[in-house]
């Protein structure tokens, strides 16, 4: 009862909030100021000319024809559309100019009282060329463009991602550290959120990321200070994976295919019909991927009588990912101000990981000593399917808008891990009259979610007053059974105490507002989201239950200025917090080895970040220079720690609420064309790390100083070859109970286009050297640990591409989850 309460509150909240946001909207000041007599209007949308793509945040404007003094500005919205209200009639001229491109002139410009106000319809930017000596030009957009709020990746331009996925992209790009398993982390934090086209994905973030093929993506946005529009979710930010859109009419459509050496294949398609004004998709696709690697693991138990025990193994691993995916899809212009969109899409997925080693253990002083064989498997196949299904309608204004989403998901799935390890002679023979010693998780569940969106933007006294409200309520239904191999009975046999069904409930209610405007020169956005959260985790089998019933803020501010020349400032500011994830909560026993276990833990609670961030940007035709500072602090912080059971000579890995940690940084960011046929982008990322905290009784406070750094270089051969280099290091860090050591990287990759560029090879090796390791040293109270893993080196990888009617794309007009736009007015 107490839930639905707070339901129909939020409810009501939000009804409430909507009726005064049209009323102060009606009571507003007059547009045309105090005397709107003399006033007139200017409207357009700036694309760019290859793509037809909107260009946001493109600088407009307006100056006196006679003086060429400076009237007013403003910057383009998400959709590439401006609108400069208030000016005197006169005579005018407008700038047009966006960082790295062209700059238009608009000459003459009048406003009279015969046009008050005057539509300049699409302005098209070309990118910015010094000279121009081929017969063809193909223009190359910037690998890394950086905006207002966000960083832009054109996946086209990386070369080494191609027949990869998302992951593949994001590991040559600034704030992204990917390590040798695939796991993603923005700016050292691996909790975001992942968005694609702005709409939230049935997957987790992880697992989505791996499975979007690099082949469909138009861009990703990098998003580390999103504003109240977004979920709050993900201390580190929100991944927004921008999918391919056609534009041309008729039938068009891509194929991609990519093998690889070890068992690497990937396969997808997609086909577009635009009809008018219906537009209709289907694609699919297909993977299966093998990605092995080498163990190493050293781990030290300190005894009471200085008798000290050591277990040292070496093996290999395999992970393996694939699936299926079909969608299908629709979007129609009702009018001129309405659009429906609808979205299907439906899957498989599987995962596993297959564990060998042989391990030694030995006493010191010796004593005894043993040999074993360790193996243990883990897979996990998913079925999911969603539907999507938006609305939008325009009002009189470009930004008078309102946005309806409704979104349901669904995945079942089954997971079986087995662990198992015989002893053996010193080299490692089996010994038959030792039997195997084994024991099995099995899981099989259900998680449903569901999610309504409503946002409503409306221009009010010069700026832009934006609300909207969030109902989000997951259901996931669990069930857990232990299990241990008795081999006198050739029978598995469920251990009680560690087997149980599990019921989780989590109720987020939402709403926020924010207002865009601009004081003098400085643009100025403050918003504000309050959410209730009620979150229950209920086991059956031991009659425990772990409750969350809250009520949060989460507030932003972003400032920005742009000056004359090409310079940008901006500055934000946003509260997030990072709930945890099933994997953390779930208190079920997994055995890794025979003297390794994780264990989730239910009672974690959501950890908050703060987050500062200061930008300044400066560009010089196609060259452009970008510097950010950071400061991050993370309360409740949830850490992965380990601890050793004597008793039972078991290692556990545990996840805790600690006390917190502070990242402090600077990141420097350069494209650069040196000539026509080589140009450049780089990244270093220089960082202070300290975390804080208490655990096993015992205070801690460990830092360091690190670094990250990406080089990428791309020859261009002749107008269909390209070669590209991409060059990583990522430095050494700390832990709660340890150290992780630095490693580099460097792929190479060639691409040679057919057939008027229809046709598409390139051919990649990824990690050329074999330099990409993960290596961390880890110590508590009675144990020491060490661990260095590295993954299968020179990654051969040959993927085609084929446009189908010469195939072209651009950014789809997603507008869900705040349309990835900081929408203010001008920074002159």
């Amino acid at each position: 009862m107490k839930t639905l309460f707070n339901t129909r509150l939020y409810y009501t909240s939000f009804l409430i909030l909507i009726a005064t946001i049209g009323a102060v909207g009606q009571s507003g000041p007059n547009p045309g100021g105090d005397n709107p007599e003399i006033k007139g209007v200017i409207t357009g949308t700036v694309i760019e000319e290859n793509t037809e793509s909107p260009l946001e945040y493109t600088s407009i404007a307006v100056y006196k024809l006679n003086d060429s003094s400076l009237v007013t500005g403003t910057v383009t919205n998400t959709d590439g559309r401006f609108q400069l209200e208030e000016i005197p009639f006169g005579r005018y001229y407008m700038e047009i100019k966006f960082i790295g491109y062209e700059k238009s002139v608009v000459s003459p410009v009048i406003l009279t009282r015969d046009v008050r106000s005057l539509n300049l319809g699409e302005v098209q930017l070309s990118v910015s060329s010094n000279s121009i000596d081929e017969v063809e030009v193909v223009a190359d957009q910037r690998r890394v463009e950086y905006k207002l709020d966000k960083k832009v990746v054109n996946v086209s331009e990386d070369l080494s991602a191609a027949g990869g996925t998302a992951v593949d992209v994001l590991e040559n790009t600034p704030s992204v550290n990917v390590d040798i398993e695939g796991n993603v982390s923005l700016r050292g934090s691996s909790n975001f959120t992942v968005l694609i086209n702005g709409k939230p994905t049935v997957l987790d973030a992880a697992d989505a990321l791996r499975q979007i093929p690099a082949a469909n993506i138009q861009n990703i946005e990098i998003i580390t200070n999103p504003s109240v529009k977004y979920d709050p979710d993900g201390n580190g930010g929100i991944v927004n994976v921008v999918l391919k859109k056609h534009i041309q009419k008729g039938t068009t459509g891509i194929v991609n295919l990519s093998a690889g050496l070890n068992n690497k294949y990937r396969a997808d398609g997609l086909i577009n019909r635009r009809m008018g004004d219906f537009n209709y998709f289907i694609g699919g696709g297909w993977n299966d991927n093998l990605y092995a690697g080498t163990l190493e693991r050293e781990q030290i138990t300190f005894g009471d009588n200085t008798e000290d025990s050591y277990n040292v193994a070496t093996g290999n691993f395999n992970f393996v990912r694939g699936g299926a995916q079909l969608k299908t899809g629709f979007d129609y212009d009702i009018s001129d101000k309405s659009n429906v969109a609808l979205e299907l899409n439906g899957g498989s997925y599987k995962f596993g990981i297959d564990r060998s080693n042989n391990s030694y253990e030995y006493t010191v002083p010796a004593t005894e000593e043993r040999y074993y064989v360790n193996t243990d498997y883990l897979t996990r196949d998913r079925l999911y399917y969603s539907g999507n299904l938006n609305f939008t309608h325009r009002f009189d204004s470009a930004d008078h808008k309102l946005l309806v989403m409704a979104n349901y998901s669904r995945r079942t799935g089954e997971g079986t891990e087995v662990s198992e390890y015989q002893e053996a002679d010193e080299n490692y023979n089996l010994l038959p009259s030792e039997g195997p010693t084994s024991s099995r998780n099995l899981e099989t569940g259900t998680d449903n979610e569901y999610r309504l969106q409503v946002d409503y933007s409306r221009p009010v006294a010069g700026g832009l007053l934006e609300a909207g409200y969030q109902s989000r309520i997951d259901t996931d239904n669990e069930d857990f059974i232990f299990q241990q191999y008795d081999p006198d009975t050739d029978t598995w046999e469920a251990i009680g105490e560690n087997s149980s069904e599990i019921k989780y409930i989590r109720n987020i209610q939402g709403v926020y507002a924010q207002y865009g405007g601009k004081i003098n020169n400085l643009q100025i956005q403050a918003g504000l989201r309050g959410e209730y959260t009620y979150r229950l985790i209920e086991y059956e089998n031991f009659n425990s239950s772990y409750e969350i019933n809250r009520f949060d803020l989460y507030p932003t501010l972003h400032l920005a200025r742009q000056f004359k020349n090409d310079h940008q400032v901006m500055t934000s500011y946003s509260r997030r917090v990072n709930r945890p994830r099933g994997y953390y909560l779930d208190s079920i026993p997994s055995f890794i080895d025979k003297q390794t276990v994780r264990i989730g833990n239910p009672g974690l609670e959501p950890e908050y970040v703060n987050s500062l961030e200061f930008g300044y940007q400066k560009g010089w035709g196609k060259n452009f220079l970008a510097y950010e500072a950071y400061y991050r602090n993370t309360t409740n912080l949830i850490s992965r720690i380990t601890e050793f059971n004597e008793n039972e000579g078991i290692f556990y890995h545990r996840f805790t609420n600690l006390n917190q940690d502070h990242v402090i940084g600077s990141e420097v960011m350069i494209n650069w064309q040196f000539a026509k046929w080589f140009k450049m982008n780089t990244s270093t990322n220089l960082y202070y790390y300290r975390i804080t905290g208490e655990l096993n009784g015992k205070k801690f406070d460990n830092s360091n100083i690190s670094w990250r750094a990406n080089l990428n270089s791309t020859f261009t051969i002749t107008p269909t070859s390209r070669v590209q280099t991409n060059v990583g290091y990522n430095g050494p860090s700390v832990t709660a109970q340890g150290t992780s050591e630095g490693m580099y990287y460097v792929n190479l990759a060639i691409r040679q286009d057919f057939f008027e560029r229809k046709l598409s090879a390139t051919l990649q090796v990824r990690d050329l050297f074999g330099s990409m390791k993960r290596e961390f040293t880890a110590s508590g109270e009675g144990f020491s640990q060490y661990v260095f893993m590295q993954r299968e080196p020179r990654v051969v990888m040959l993927s085609l591409s084929y446009r189908i009617n010469n195939y072209r794309s651009r950014t789809p007009d997603y507008r869900q989850q705040g349309g990835g736009a900081v929408e203010m007015d001008s920074g002159f």
